[in-house]
């Protein structure tokens, strides 16, 4: 009888140890649920400020202009009548980053020049290299110039133009920031 008492006070234990286990464990075992929302708003966009055409040699004077369209995205050039191979010009414009994001401009390319193969633009391509990330309301200044190339076999009785238009191509910046994560204990 004894040994029975002893059993039934041993189970009894053994439930409520079981029970106290279950409830310790269903206490610790919680989730920790964050939830929250990014929004990001800011623009992207850049465009050419400003343009001077800075030197002329060889060229018809009157006209040659470089001008800015009305969407601020094309840069107009036309080197009128270089009269020699070496003749051009050099022109200077000012890219402005009138967006809030960071932008980095890859390139400036030329359209309109397709099957010319006496003229060539010069100092563009200091753009592919690294060029600096251009900080919101910042600028960037390119000097290139547009000339007749001095090896050309072209009979030099007649003259050369140059009609065309430039683009600029760039991309986001991502330069992101140092983050740490952490966590301690209270």
């Amino acid at each position: 009888m004894k040994n029975e008492k002893m059993k039934k006070y041993l189970i009894i234990v053994l439930v409520v140890l079981l029970l106290g286990l279950a409830v310790g464990y269903a206490a610790f075992s919680d989730t920790l649920t964050i939830s929250g929302t990014a929004t990001a708003l800011g623009t992207f966009d850049v465009q050419f400020d400003s343009v001077v055409v800075d030197q002329k040699n060889g060229v018809n004077i009157n006209n040659t202009t470089a001008t800015i369209d009305s969407t601020k995205n094309l840069l107009n050039v036309q080197v009128a009548d270089m009269a020699y191979p070496g003749a051009g010009a050099q022109i200077t414009t000012v890219i402005k980053n009138v967006g809030t994001v960071p932008a980095k401009i890859d390139s400036i390319t030329p359209t309109g020049l397709e099957g010319t193969t006496n003229i060539e633009i010069v100092g563009l391509d200091v753009l592919n290299t690294s060029h600096e990330v251009i900080q919101p309301q910042g600028t960037c200044t390119v000097t290139f110039y547009v000339r007749w190339k001095p090896d050309a076999t072209t009979d030099i009785t007649t003259t050369e133009t140059a009609n065309f238009s430039l683009v600029v191509n760039y991309t986001q910046e991502n330069a992101g920031g140092t983050f740490t994560n952490t966590h301690a204990d209270a």
